[in-house]
């Protein structure tokens, strides 16, 4: 990402609808803004941390520091924990540093994943802990699912009484709109056009209220929100505080993906926020295999974890009525040494390659991440994964990578992120 001559931070501009990254300079303000909500998201990920490693992990002052943290202090959403009283040796060796830490006794959220076949509704804290949580059959119609996550969230926020609803954050398998409040199109669902945050009004009680007293609701689509999860993963692991740009590719069902720029989460530019990164349905087979979105030959029909069940099948007829395998199941059968399962298994990762190299030219961005159901079988998916890129112009050209991420937990994971992310990029509620 282009850099300020003096910061060291670089921006995406999305005022100009002429092209989808167009760099420019951040002000001072901008610069402390971004700072203090990069130092949000590191206490998120690495707490409990110490105001030092703060700033050392992200290189700011120590002054930028204390500016951040101390109303969030003085409001009890942020901690500081004296250290534990040391003797002997380890005394003489210096005090050591008070931890900053989310005070999780007060605030929560509220996550949604919505999938295809089940739906998970969960809560959980800024420290990341989980307060409640269930799964249920997605029902097909829309507003009989909208009608029972309300229900869920309802009785679920029941159990925390005393505590304040902050954000509600809902990931969905399709674009949303610009305003991150409705779902544009999901095919594997069904949903076009619908009004999710409009049926989800709580207030900060948790009660079901009005729009005027309404909680926010952040609809996102379930690829951006899996790499929100990977995000923070990967920033509690990067001793430098700050990440490398990498582009997420989530597998399931379909195939979504989610692009991370200088820490930040890129969503599309001007009226097309909300669709970017839907890559899963690029051609990749012309005159190819029917996509639920109506086209033919999308990427998510070869290299998804739900298409290994129709390549396992291939031509051949079904005796006795029994169903095609799902895709724990033909890894458990390649685990078990059967040829058929780990053929399939490598043909999906050579689609995946394909797609992968489609995406690192077309982007610009070498690090890759794959999550999703795919990671169960990576040890038969990712060497021709990584043939079928290094054969394509981004493998020729560029330093490219590409690792397994989480096989779970991105799901509702994401979405308690999308709420997280909401809630720190608001200011905190101050």
């Amino acid at each position: 990402m282009p850099m300020t001559k003096d910061s060291g931070v670089g921006v995406i501009d999305e005022s100009e609808s002429t092209t989808a990254l167009r760099p420019t300079f951040a002000s001072d303000s901008q610069h402390h803004a971004r700072a203090s909500v990069m130092l949000l998201r590191l206490l998120r990920a690495a707490q409990p941390i110490s105001r030092t490693d703060l700033a050392r992990r992200l290189g700011v002052n120590r002054s930028t520091v204390t500016d951040t943290f101390k109303p969030l202090i003085a409001a009890g959403i942020v901690r500081e924990d004296a250290p534990p009283p040391q003797n002997g040796a380890a005394r003489a060796l210096g005090r050591p540093a008070a931890a900053l830490s989310f005070n999780d006794s007060q605030d929560y959220f509220v996550g949604v994943n919505v999938g295809v076949r089940r739906s998970t509704i969960g809560l959980a804290g800024l420290t990341g802990e989980v307060l409640g949580e269930k799964e249920f059959e997605t029902p097909s119609d829309p507003s009989d699912a909208l009608e029972l996550i309300a229900s869920v969230v309802a009785s679920l926020c029941e159990q925390v009484r005393g505590r304040t609803l902050r954000v509600i954050g809902v990931s969905v398998p399709g674009p949303t709109d610009a305003a991150g409040r409705r779902v544009n199109y999901a095919p594997h669902l069904g949903w076009q056009d619908v009004p999710v945050a409009d049926a989800l009004r709580f207030d900060a009680e948790g009660v079901a209220c009005s729009e005027a007293g309404a909680v926010p609701v952040v609809v996102e689509n379930d690829a951006t929100a899996a790499a929100l999860y990977e995000a923070r993963l990967r920033l509690r692991r990067d001793e430098s505080g700050r990440l490398e740009d990498f582009v997420l590719v989530r597998s399931g069902t379909g195939i979504g993906v989610g692009l991370v720029l200088g820490g930040e989460v890129y969503r599309g530019n001007g009226g097309g926020a909300g669709y970017a990164g839907e890559f899963g349905h690029m051609t990749i087979v012309a005159g190819g295999k029917p996509c639920a979105c109506g086209n033919r030959g999308c990427w998510e029909r070869y290299a998804s974890a739900a298409s290994a069940s129709s390549l396992y099948v291939g031509d051949r007829v079904q005796l006795g009525g029994q169903p095609a395998p799902r895709f724990v199941e033909i890894v458990a059968r390649a685990e078990g040494g059967e040829l058929r399962a780990q053929r399939t298994l490598e043909k999906v990762g050579e689609y995946l390659g394909i797609g992968i190299g489609n995406v690192i030219m077309g982007l610009g961005v070498p690090r890759v991440i794959v999550s999703g159901r795919l990671v169960y079988g990576w040890k038969f998916i990712s060497e021709p994964l990584r043939a079928a890129v290094a054969q394509s112009m981004a493998g020729r050209l560029s330093r490219w990578s590409v690792e397994p991420g989480e096989a779970t937990g991105a799901g509702l994971g994401g979405a308690l992120e999308v709420a997280a992310e909401g809630f720190i990029t608001s200011g905190l509620g101050l």
